[in-house]
């Protein structure tokens, strides 16, 4: 099951409490003071796993408790350290403060991060003897660990992004591309979470994202809304996938309309228009590809690059997978 946002509650140790003692040696009846210091409460720690691709092995509500320092001993001995708890996160996941909803840290950027730190040890009471007070029966308590309230919600990181309208054949195209096996079906919404592939070229791997299809009014949550095109704020391009066979310019017309109502520059990202399903079409030479590419040149800029595909019988894939690798490749240099 995938799963993208999560609110979960971090508890950090308690540090351990400082120990009053005393040395004992034979025929000293009361030695100077020799009471350990508290051990350091466990911290509560995000960590970046790059298996990971959902959140869904986190329970929504669930409580991250770190282990409590504990108490120091006579001699001077420090008592352990409390053991840090670590909550694993696919990478791109933002840790947000759910008190205020500011961003506390980016996985994009930051692969390891202290959510909660935990409370130090208190002081034994070796710490307290001086010239006036050899014999000291004060210690100090360890301190509370930080404890907070925090969403964590995943942003995929994938190179390209895949987006159309339901029953495009996107799923196709990304079982073509890759070795993603995602349910493909002749009916609306297939795909209702996004799904990842990954194409290898040369020693390198190139993370394609299927999303979920994109119907008119989606902005306003008719449908599967738009949520899930966080998705495809990080990737680096878009591919537009178009059926051939049923108005592809107005297709496109009213995915472009639902892209800019969630944010306005993200039809600036397709690099790559797709005409799927050419092999439904009877005589290909009547397809008029000038007025087609002429028309949607006019409404995405840049101008993108035009593929005629069938993800069926995989005409033209090597020719999409050589445009995506001449894209990725334009846009790294």
């Amino acid at each position: 099951m995938f799963k993208d946002i999560v609110r979960i509650k971090v508890i950090a140790g308690k540090g351990g409490n400082g120990c009053v003692s005393f040395r004992r040696e034979k025929y000293v009846p009361k030695g100077g003071p020799d009471g350990g210091d508290g051990g350091r409460g466990g911290d509560c720690v995000v960590v970046v796993n790059h298996n990971l691709s959902t959140l869904s092995h986190i329970v929504d509500g669930q409580v991250f408790k770190a282990q409590n320092g504990q108490d120091g001993k006579g001699d001077k001995m420090h008592g352990a350290d409390g053991k840090d708890i670590v909550i694993e996160v696919p990478k791109g996941t933002l840790v947000i403060d759910a008190e205020n909803g500011k961003v506390i840290c980016d996985t994009a950027e930051v692969e390891r991060f202290v959510l909660a730190k935990g409370g130090k040890g208190g002081l034994g009471n070796w710490h307290f003897r001086g010239p006036t007070n050899q014999t000291p029966t004060h210690a100090t308590k360890g301190e509370v660990g930080e404890e907070k309230e925090i969403i964590l919600d995943l942003k995929i990181i994938a190179d390209v992004g895949l987006i159309g309208l339901p029953n495009v054949g996107k799923s196709s195209i990304i079982s073509k591309l890759t070795r993603a096996t995602p349910k493909i079906a002749d009916y609306p919404f297939t795909t209702k979470d996004p799904v990842l592939g990954v194409m290898g070229y040369q020693d390198k791997k190139i993370i394609i994202a299927d999303m979920p299809g994109i119907i008119e009014d989606a902005h306003e949550g008719v449908g599967l809304g738009l949520e899930f095109l966080k998705h495809i704020e990080r990737t680096k391009f878009l591919i537009l996938v178009l059926e051939i066979v049923n108005d592809p310019i107005n297709q496109a017309k009213m995915l472009l309309s639902e892209l800019k109502k969630y944010k306005k520059e993200l039809p600036k990202r397709i690099r790559i228009v797709t005409f799927n399903k050419i092999d439904l079409v009877t005589n290909k030479e009547k397809i008029d590809r000038e007025f087609l590419e002429l028309s949607l040149s006019k409404i995405i800029k840049p101008k993108p690059k035009f593929l005629y595909i069938s993800a069926l019988t995989g005409e033209n894939i090597e020719n999409l997978k050589d445009e995506i690798i001449h894209s990725l490749t334009f846009q790294n240099k």
